[in-house]
């Protein structure tokens, strides 16, 4: 607070006092009055603040707020593997494991773009999230510390690639394992709507799937 403020609350604070003292001399009544009007005023925004406080704390203890909460944080925690992921496939010299950790990058990504678009699907791949991939940041980590090393690592890279291979096609059947329930109701519906048809006579039995007449006029 620079000294114009604090000399401006203080002015404030004294003509308040004067206007105190003068109004307790010369108009008590008026004084009580204006006193009075003035508790209530704060009494009541006392209490608005206060409704608005417990609102806010009721809404942020929702449940379904706090479960929101959570798949946030755990998706911006796989967030952050996938930079390090990216950083290390970054790093690594050998062509080859380079390539398919990219490419399990690449998978990485479109799990955690497709479970932001479907949230309700985190709890069921929390091992995605604890394991799999704090696993992979430790493999591409170490690979490239010991390949900048410059100890002879024989069938190491040939052994990566294969290992990487591996954790690549886990990502793909993960990403796959998504859309099971769509797939599903995408299935149970269109064999409904095909039984309706049948049901209200719009559709023969042997009407389905046969293609539509071509009618050709000269």
């Amino acid at each position: 607070m620079n000294n114009r403020s604090r000399f401006t609350w203080i002015g404030g604070l004294l003509l308040c006092a004067a206007a105190f003292f003068i109004g307790r001399s010369f108009f008590p009544g008026v004084l009580k009055v204006v006193l009075t009007v003035a508790a209530i005023g704060v009494a009541l925004i006392a209490v608005v603040i206060a409704f608005f406080i417990i609102r806010a704390i009721n809404k942020s203890n929702d449940p379904a707020n706090v479960a929101r909460r959570e798949r946030d944080a755990i998706l911006s925690k796989g967030r952050s593997h996938l930079v390090k992921l990216r950083s290390m496939a970054m790093s690594i010299g050998d062509e080859e494991v380079r390539a398919v950790s990219n490419e399990i990058c690449s998978s990485v990504d479109l799990i955690l773009t497709t479970l932001k678009e479907q949230p309700e699907n985190i709890p069921a791949v929390r091992q995605f999230f604890n394991y799999y991939l704090p696993t992979m940041g430790n493999i591409l980590t170490k690979f490239v510390r010991v390949e900048k090393s410059g100890v002879p690592m024989k069938d190491m890279p040939a052994n990566a690639v294969s290992c990487l291979r591996d954790i690549k096609t886990a990502m793909d059947k993960q990403y796959a394992n998504l859309f099971d329930d769509d797939i599903l109701d995408l299935t149970v519906e269109m064999d409904a709507l095909t039984l309706a048809c049948k049901r209200d006579g719009l559709l023969a039995d042997d009407d389905f799937g046969q293609p539509a007449p071509i009618n050709l006029t000269l």
